[in-house]
């Protein structure tokens, strides 16, 4: 029967593929294009026609060829190239010497997914003794003796199985060659039905229609079919391809009286075709597999949205692996600043995870969380490192069964571990090495594609933050030196009309006292958006000497007690003496004097108490009041930049005040903490280690 091999689109891999393949077969192999003209001939055709290379297409036919079976070949070509089939008919090719031998020609075209040719794999095998042997059997047709026994020894040399089959008795006589390529008995009679059982089920009823034909239409037939070697054995380990060819013998009375004919073994050449087939499609396959891991990393890469990508990923990641369900669980950063895990399902529903704790570092997800290299299970039930962790010792109820196990960590360019692929499935074995290539190779393109996330949303935010700022900054700044320019107009406008009085003591005394505050609050402005820019680009200078807190903080407070005291403050200090650190005496200032603005704006009117102590190794500076109190889920805000937790109209500032604080007393290597609550006041501790910063100040 005609066939057609179809295969993936990747034509010129293919065709590469098939030629490497082709130069290695000691059988003659061709290939032709879609419209059948012949454009490669293997080594092996060379060698035996002694053609020269460049010689192709029906020139090379026509001289390799024997005259009178060009019109046959030519005949049997057109019509498969018509109908998109094999076909297969013989044919004598000239040998180098000059003499010509006998071959058996097929040629099977490759088509496309849409079944249109992409181009024909052809073979030629030498039957000539065959054909010997066949030519002998026709001349010695009703002839005993020893033209009869030189025909069978001829016919066992050349694996012939030589067979008469009686029509009317439905017997079989048949040579010891047919016997064996049949499994039949070596003695005995042997019956049609016989040799039906042995043909594999699905290629009897083909075999029983082409038999039927010609006896109807009296005519020779042909025919490849399997056999099926050994009682009880399944196709297709002990299954053999056999070519059979007869013909119709008539009675006098033009009845059909017997099929005669023989039949050859040709396994070697349909395993030799089933090879190159398998092996084009698994080329082909792992090509596919290439192309939709790269048009994945593209894909990914292009996704600058953080969920969409991991969910994204997650899916391709468990459709390569054949997995049943998959998860990405990764590290991501809050507004703190502090890494948090998160995760991605496919083939799963997050209630199949949501009763689940994260995974921890157990002895089995350990190495992917840590970034020490892929595991790989057949059956993760069975591996010693599985269900050593309490309670469960082993996977908790109600969890997803899992056998087969595949995980894969992500690491970014610069060696972190983002987080971790996983794969399971609940049959063992399901993940191969093929699997473990592909997600590792999906692994790699994932943390490209992470990386350029989070950079995105890096520049997202530092795009957010300098809006901000200079919304904030222009407001800020705008105030001062609005008030300035007021004055200043003022001061001309009485100037011009002859006012004595804009010159008076307690006039210009009062614009300077009002040039200088609106200078000052210009100049701390400046200072914080300075300090700003040096702690983005880490060059936030220090000074050290010996300092010592309580007088620091004794004149901070004391340079303030006025202002305090007109807002309706009072104050309370405890300060221990002889507490001398190795700090920076104007950022320790600077720390001190926001945090005494901070209480002026957000806590006008209350007591305000100013602590320093000593504890150990550690000086202690706490400013504690009275004020509304900060709700504990907003005390990570007040260190932010440009986080006010009022409204702007209530109080002035960039929001910086705090944010630089925190910088400060972290360049120190000590820490800043708030504890507060709505309707307890606020108090801020700063803790200093006595003996300085260890490393080096920048």
């Amino acid at each position: 029967m005609p066939e057609r091999l179809s295969l993936p689109e990747h034509p010129s891999d293919t065709e590469r593929l098939f030629r490497t393949f082709a130069e290695a077969m000691s059988q003659i192999v061709w290939m032709s294009e879609g419209h059948a003209e012949t454009v490669y001939f293997n080594p092996a055709w060379h060698t035996f026609t002694g053609l020269p290379a460049n010689l192709l297409g029906a020139s090379a036919w026509n001289a390799a060829m024997h005259p009178e079976d060009v019109a046959e070949a030519r005949a049997a070509w057109g019509k498969a190239k018509a109908e998109g089939f094999s076909c297969e008919f013989e044919a004598r090719l000239r040998r180098e010497d000059g003499t010509y031998r006998w071959h058996h020609l097929r040629s099977v075209p490759m088509t496309h997914p849409d079944g249109s040719v992409r181009f024909w794999m052809g073979s030629a095998t030498d039957i000539h003794e065959q054909k010997h042997v066949q030519r002998q059997a026709t001349q010695g047709a009703g002839t005993r003796g020893i033209m009869e026994t030189r025909f069978e020894l001829l016919a066992e040399a050349a694996g012939l199985g030589i067979w008469s089959c009686d029509l009317v008795q439905e017997t079989v006589e048949c040579n010891a060659t047919y016997r064996v390529q049949h499994g039949l008995p070596a003695e005995g009679l042997v019956t049609m039905d016989m040799v039906r059982r042995r043909i594999h089920p699905d290629d009897l009823l083909r075999m029983n229609q082409a038999v039927r034909r010609a006896i109807e239409e009296k005519l020779g037939y042909e025919s490849r079919f399997r056999v099926l070697l050994g009682e009880g054995e399944k196709f297709p380990a002990q299954a053999q391809w056999l070519h059979t060819a007869g013909h119709v013998f008539l009675d006098e009375h033009g009845r059909p009286q017997r099929l005669e004919g023989m039949t050859r073994d040709i396994t070697a050449e349909r395993r030799l075709e089933e090879s190159l087939r398998q092996t084009l499609i698994e080329k082909n396959e792992s090509l596919q597999t290439l192309e939709l891991v790269n048009a994945v990393g593209q894909a990914l890469a292009a996704e600058l949205q953080l969920d969409k990508l991991v969910q994204g990923a997650t899916d391709v990641g468990t459709q390569l692996s054949k997995a049943a369900f998959g998860a990405f669980f990764y590290n991501v950063l809050n507004e703190r600043g502090e890494s948090y895990m998160l995760y991605s399902l496919s083939g799963a529903s997050r209630e199949a995870f949501s009763r689940f704790p994260m995974p921890r570092s157990t002895r089995v997800f350990a190495p992917t969380f840590k970034g020490e290299g892929i595991i790989r299970s057949d059956d993760i039930t069975k591996d010693p490192r599985y269900g050593d962790n309490a309670p469960n010792q082993g996977m908790p109820p109600g969890h997803l069964p899992v056998r087969s196990y595949l995980a894969v960590p992500v690491t970014s360019r610069s060696g972190e571990v983002i987080g971790g692929l996983f794969f399971g499935h609940p049959s063992p074995g399901v993940f191969s090495e093929r699997e473990e290539r592909l997600v590792a190779g999906l692994a790699a393109q994932i943390a490209v594609a992470m990386d350029n996330a989070r950079l995105f949303q890096r520049a997202q935010e530092a795009i957010t933050s300098r809006d901000t700022f200079l919304s904030i900054a222009s407001h800020e700044l705008r105030t001062p030196i609005t008030s300035m320019k007021m004055q200043a107009h003022l001061m001309r406008r009485r100037l011009a009309s002859g006012d004595p009085a804009a010159v008076s003591r307690e006039t210009v005394t009062k614009l300077v006292d009002q040039t200088e505050r609106s200078i000052g609050r210009l100049s701390r402005l400046v200072e914080d958006m300075l300090d700003i820019s040096r702690i983005a680009t880490g060059h936030l200078y220090m000074q050290l000497e010996p300092v010592n807190l309580s007088e620091l903080t004794h004149d901070v407070v004391e340079r303030f007690e006025q202002q305090l005291k007109e807002a309706g403050h009072t104050i309370e200090m405890h300060l221990t003496p002889g507490i001398v650190g190795r700090w920076d005496r104007d950022r320790l200032d600077q720390v001190l004097t926001n945090l005494l603005t901070n209480v002026l704006k957000y806590a006008p009117g209350s007591p305000v108490k100013v602590t320093v102590l000593e504890a150990g190794a550690i000086a202690i500076l706490e400013v504690q009041d009275r004020g509304p109190g900060i709700s504990p889920e907003h005390h990570h805000r007040v260190f932010e930049r440009f986080e006010r937790l009022v409204d702007a109209n209530q109080s002035s500032g960039l929001g910086l005040g705090l944010h630089i604080v925190k910088h400060i007393v972290e360049a120190h290597e000590g820490t800043i903490r708030l504890r507060s609550a709505v309707g307890e006041g606020a108090s801020f501790l700063v803790e200093l280690p006595i003996a300085g910063p260890q490393s080096k100040p920048r």
